[in-house]
């Protein structure tokens, strides 16, 4: 979806004419500077007015200005030197009685002199407007063998160049004239015998007409209209073209005439290099020759006379730009008329919609190489544009063939690039994000992160301040002996699902589950009130769900829970081939013990008294003293009821006569502290400390080896289920 939406999009744009213009302009410059120079038709020569000439000559700056007889000099000496064609690229406008007769004189005697006229559009009303020509002066118009516009297709930034024009396409231009003009005087014969090898009868002169397009705009004429009438004319005579034995230059005149006889009315510019790559040869030159100075050979050529760019140069109108660098008309015209005699002409490759086509496509390879890999798809990408790239300049230097770049390189190939980087980066977060998922049940998010962050092993471990959180399931192995196990697997399923949310919304992560048992920890750098708040929290919205969900399934999986805070390990256990993240220490060891002294109570859960001291919020009932197996210290425990807000005010009560009763007991007062929890558990018969605490004092009060030492009660097993150490007591 992304390479087409690429491709489309691109291939939309090509439409716009602004991305139209922007390849003519960049793209095909582009191409230039890649290709470099190129060798110049030998058969063209400039004839430039310069500021030197106007200086050494003594004549006024404007070149329009200067005395004609000064170019009737020049068509003489041209003559004389052999050139084929003259053409002036200069307005002759205002009438110069005089000289105009030298200069009509000459070029009547040389009789291949063209003069350039002036096509002006004329404003009528609104957006309406007249093309009118403006003719030199009749005199040399009549001597000339045309008078015809020299017209760009474009402003400045000079592309292209008009070889017809009128309303109809059928006038030519100074291009073509030449072109056409230099063919009849050079190669007449071969060309009357192939259209004649097309049938077609001509008769024609094969010298050159004395009256402009008296004679040769009719033969052309009757061409264009034959060649216009049967289309497959064109095919048939360049077939016959490749067939006849020609030099290479008669060949690639001949084919470019043909050419324009049915094609289009606009041509590219393939410029040879910057100003001054064609042949020139300074006006003043060839009027003040000296004795023993070399002289040019223009047998051949075709001459154009003109200003050069430093002349009047700080008149806009006068100066064009090519790729290379500021040209002068003279230079495009001398270029147009080599690219129609070398046959050097630039095509496009492909259409207006076979562009569209291969926009779409490109864009789409592209676009799909973009969803691979990261280095597969960013290597794809730069391979093919660096391959199309280089076609393109193959093509261009070898063929004049143009491929479109600024879309499909300039625009395409950075997109896909992006586009990759983008998915890759996606479809990585994706994958982490998965990952994350899965590990996190099991790491906590800081270790997780830490993992995913880097490519190095990271074993290390760290002592922090946290609580541990130690659960068992009571009568699992019962239920365990009555279902089968995927029965069973499934309820443990869910009997997680309800707890875990609870330890990871109140701030915790699951370190370990085995079987019915799971331990959770909280932990920070230091002490910290908020996570021994979060752990507590986790413990009651634990001991809610479990009651739903026994509820629910109809069940009975009464849950019993430890808590202790302290100091702990954190971090790997184990080796990298099969290790585990978890807490392990003291803190660990004493959870796990409080969590199966549960049973031994009747109650819940138990938390230490290191866990509540200074924590506000929570209804809690002391236990008393305990010496947990393993430990080496007594350990003071609390029984947790519920939140503060949510107890009620029996329940108060009672916890209040229990306290009563069980500083009697840690006075060592066994009497009075049998005697108050037995009225206890007279009035609360269901409550499981109270039994537990009036058996006990009974028989320390039987007892009469009974000392104050045994308030610290000794619990030399714990209940099976606890988690510690890996240790399963009994």
């Amino acid at each position: 979806m992304f390479g087409l939406t690429l491709g489309l999009s691109m291939a939309l744009l090509s439409l716009l004419p602004y991305f139209s213009l922007l390849e003519e302009k960049l793209g095909l410059g582009l191409l230039f500077a890649m290709r470099g120079k190129l060798n110049p038709p030998s058969e063209v020569v400039i004839v430039n007015i310069d500021r030197e000439s106007a200086n050494l000559l003594s004549v006024a700056e404007d070149p329009k200005e200067w005395p004609r007889r000064l170019h009737a000099q020049l068509i003489r000496r041209l003559k004389e030197l052999g050139a084929e064609l003259i053409g002036f690229n200069i307005f002759f406008g205002t009438p110069q009685p005089l000289d105009d007769a030298e200069m009509a004189d000459a070029m009547k005697d040389a009789r291949v002199v063209v003069l350039a006229n002036y096509l002006r559009l004329k404003h009528l009303q609104g957006d309406a407007y007249i093309e009118s020509l403006e003719e030199p002066p009749e005199i040399l118009g009549k001597s000339a063998l045309a008078t015809v516009p020299f017209l760009l297709a474009q402003g400045e930034e000079t592309d292209r160049f008009l070889i017809r024009f009128g309303e109809n396409a059928d006038q030519p231009t100074l291009p073509l004239v030449m072109l056409r003009l230099f063919v009849l005087k050079q190669y007449g014969k071969e060309l009357e015998g192939l259209l004649v090898g097309n049938g077609h009868e001509a008769e024609m002169s094969i010298g050159l007409p004395i009256r402009p397009l008296s004679e040769h705009a009719p033969y052309f004429a009757a061409l264009d209209k034959k060649f216009y009438a049967q289309s497959q004319l064109l095919n048939l005579t360049i077939q016959r073209l490749h067939e006849m034995h020609l030099s290479p230059t008669l060949h690639d005149s001949m084919m470019s005439l043909i050419e324009t006889l049915y094609g289009e009315n606009t041509q590219f510019f393939n410029h040879y290099g910057e100003a001054g790559t064609i042949s020139r040869i300074p006006y003043h030159r060839l009027l003040l020759s000296k004795e023993g100075d070399e002289k040019p050979d223009l047998h051949g050529k075709l001459v154009l006379v003109g200003f050069d760019e430093d002349f009047q140069s700080d008149k806009s109108g006068n100066i064009f730009f090519s790729p290379f660098s500021s040209v002068s008309s003279l230079e495009l015209v001398a270029t147009s008329i080599g690219n129609l005699l070398n046959h050097d002409q630039i095509h496009p490759v492909l259409g207006r919609w076979g562009q569209f086509a291969w926009l779409l496509f490109w864009g789409s390879l592209l676009g799909w190489f973009s969803m691979k890999k990261l280095k597969l798809g960013l290597a794809s990408i730069m391979l093919l544009s660096i391959a199309y790239l280089f076609t393109a300049r193959w093509l261009f230097i070898d063929f004049s063939l143009w491929l479109p770049l600024i879309l499909p390189i300039f625009w395409i190939f950075p997109l896909a690039m992006f586009g990759c980087l983008v998915d890759n980066y996606v479809m990585r977060s994706r994958e982490n994000r998965k990952i994350h998922s899965v590990i996190s049940r099991f790491i906590p998010d800081e270790a997780t992160n830490r993992t995913l962050g880097s490519d190095e092993d990271h074993w290390e471990s760290k002592v922090s301040f946290g609580v541990c959180l130690a659960t068992d399931a009571g009568q699992y192995t019962s239920l365990a002996e009555t279902m089968k196990p995927m029965e069973l697997g499934e309820l443990m399923n869910d009997y997680y699902s309800a707890l875990f949310p609870a330890v990871r919304q109140n701030g915790g992560w699951v370190s370990d589950v085995i079987g019915d048992a799971m331990m959770a920890i909280w932990t920070v750098p230091v002490s910290k009130i908020d996570i021994r708040h979060g752990a507590m929290c986790a413990a009651l919205d634990i001991l809610r769900a479990v009651d739903i969900f026994q509820s629910q399934r109809n069940v009975s999986l009464p849950i019993r829970m430890g808590l202790h805070c302290g100091e702990m390990r954190v971090g790997f256990v184990g080796g990298k081939e099969n290790g585990a993240y978890r807490a392990v220490g003291d803190t660990v060891n004493t959870s796990a013990r409080l969590e199966g002294l549960n049973k031994l109570l009747g109650t819940r859960i138990l938390v230490s008294m290191p866990l509540i001291d200074g924590l506000q919020g929570f209804l809690t009932r002391p236990m008393g003293s305990f010496m947990l197996a393993g430990k080496a210290h007594p350990v003071y425990v609390h029984e947790l009821i519920s939140p503060l807000g949510e107890s009620e005010e029996w329940l108060r009560e009672m916890i209040l006569h229990f306290s009563e009763a069980l500083t009697l007991f840690q006075m060592g007062d066994w009497d009075a502290a049998a005697d108050a929890f037995e009225s206890l558990s007279q009035e609360y018969p269901e409550d499981g400390p109270t039994q537990f605490y009036a058996r006990t004092a009974r028989a320390n009060a039987d007892n009469p080896l009974a000392t104050p030492d045994m308030v610290a009660i000794k619990v030399s097993k714990s209940p099976p289920g606890a988690l510690a150490s890996n240790e399963r007591i009994g």
